[in-house]
């Protein structure tokens, strides 16, 4: 059986036998405020503290200053970790503001491409073992067509799961619940769909398990908290 990265989020790894199968491309998507960007910090947080395992979190649309006031404000201390070496937060919107021409600023660092290149140098240079995109939704902007996009996704995932790392890929979607380019739920090995809903007048947050090659998962839809910690998975309440 291949080895699995646990998310270490409370009550989640339960629903998704352990973990993320080890070199799989994983998908979490929800509108915003559901919580996507702070699963995938625990992630890549939880990944260093309790596997010794060496992260790497992209952000295209928030920026580094936002990621870690995020996580600060859960007890989540990423600099520290970057100081040591054991976490890489990558702003690549800051870096493409930064480019010098106006080509380089509209398209140079969106596509899946030049994400590839980079990746496959930082990936060997740190020797990663986990990578979270934050977010795809903002590198489809770059392509014409769905068509294009479709492609250039595959191939992106395909080098992924060839890289070796177990990869979370964030995506928004769109306000009937589909997926932003109707494509990425079949590219990736695993689909775990987060909400914000209501019922009878009141909010609640929700997590489903859509999809999860490899592995017997629970499909149902569960609650979450979000807690001084984090995010708290419900295994045992159901949401019908």
């Amino acid at each position: 059986m291949a080895e699995r990265k646990g998310t270490h989020v409370a009550g989640l790894d339960e629903l998704i036998g352990g973990g993320f199968p080890e070199g799989t491309v994983n998908l979490v998507t929800g509108p915003p405020g559901s919580a996507k960007s702070l699963m995938g910090i625990h992630y890549v947080f939880n990944g260093v503290n309790v596997d010794g395992d060496t992260g790497i979190y992209l952000t295209l649309e928030e920026s580094r200053d936002s990621i870690t006031r995020a996580a600060s404000a859960y007890g989540m201390d990423l600099n520290s970790l970057e100081k040591e070496g054991k976490l890489y937060l990558i702003d690549l919107g800051k870096m493409r503001m930064e480019c010098t021409s106006s080509e380089e600023l509209e398209w140079g660092l969106a596509s899946f491409e030049t994400l590839q290149d980079f990746l496959r140098n930082h990936i060997a240079f740190s020797g990663a073992k986990r990578l979270v995109l934050d977010s795809i939704t903002a590198v489809g902007v770059y392509y014409k067509t769905g068509e294009l996009f479709r492609r250039e996704l595959f191939k992106f995932a395909r080098f992924l799961k060839e890289s070796g790392i177990t990869s979370l890929l964030i995506s928004e979607v769109t306000s009937d619940g589909d997926s932003r380019y109707g494509t990425e739920e079949f590219v990736a090995d695993s689909l775990i769909k987060l909400d914000y809903e209501s019922a009878s007048g009141e909010y609640r947050r929700t997590l489903r398990v859509k999809k999860m090659r490899f592995t017997k998962h629970d499909p149902l839809k569960h609650p979450f908290l979000i807690m001084e910690s984090g995010m708290e998975v419900s295994p045992d309440e159901v949401i019908g």
